[in-house]
């Protein structure tokens, strides 16, 4: 069988997760080796990815370690998306659930064909925050001398 022909037969998946900040930064892409790792040991295959970064969460979160509870503000986010056949997505979620270095995690079914990423929606922001800024200051610059005439005129 082709390599055409398998991801036809695979269903695209993404996985986002958050990993607790109480992982040091230098240990953060073995944690994300696992989770790869599990995704393909159930035969997934990586077609997309965006390293972690540390983000303020909109809420406190809790996770029970052992006799340990773990409380965050801020975690990790990252996200794999990936090719799979629809009966391992079971197993690679319950596999997600044994890590501990994983506060949350969603594994949803998508299109093939999403361009998404962190970095390319916070540049999307600051673009959209420039061009408004820039309206703003085109729409504070002084009247030229007829628009003041009829500003008088008007008064």
């Amino acid at each position: 069988m082709s390599t055409t022909e398998d991801h036809k037969e695979k269903n695209a998946y993404e996985l986002g997760y958050l990993i607790l900040p109480s992982i040091v930064e230098d240990d953060l892409s073995s944690v994300v080796d696992t989770i790869k790792g599990i995704i393909k040991k159930f035969g997934g295959e990586e077609t997309a990815s965006e390293n972690p970064i540390k983000i303020d969460l909109a809420y406190t979160m809790s996770k029970t370690i052992g006799a340990r509870k773990y409380v965050a503000d801020e975690a990790y986010i990252g996200w794999v998306k990936f090719l799979v056949s629809g009966t391992s997505a079971p197993e690679i979620s319950e596999a997600m659930k044994k890590l501990d270095e994983v506060l949350r995690f969603l594994l949803i079914k998508n299109p093939k064909d999403t361009g998404f990423t962190f970095a390319k929606a916070l540049e999307a922001k600051e673009k959209k925050i420039r061009e408004l800024e820039e309206e703003k200051n085109a729409v504070s610059e002084p009247l030229d001398p007829v628009d003041s005439k009829i500003e008088k005129v008007i008064e």
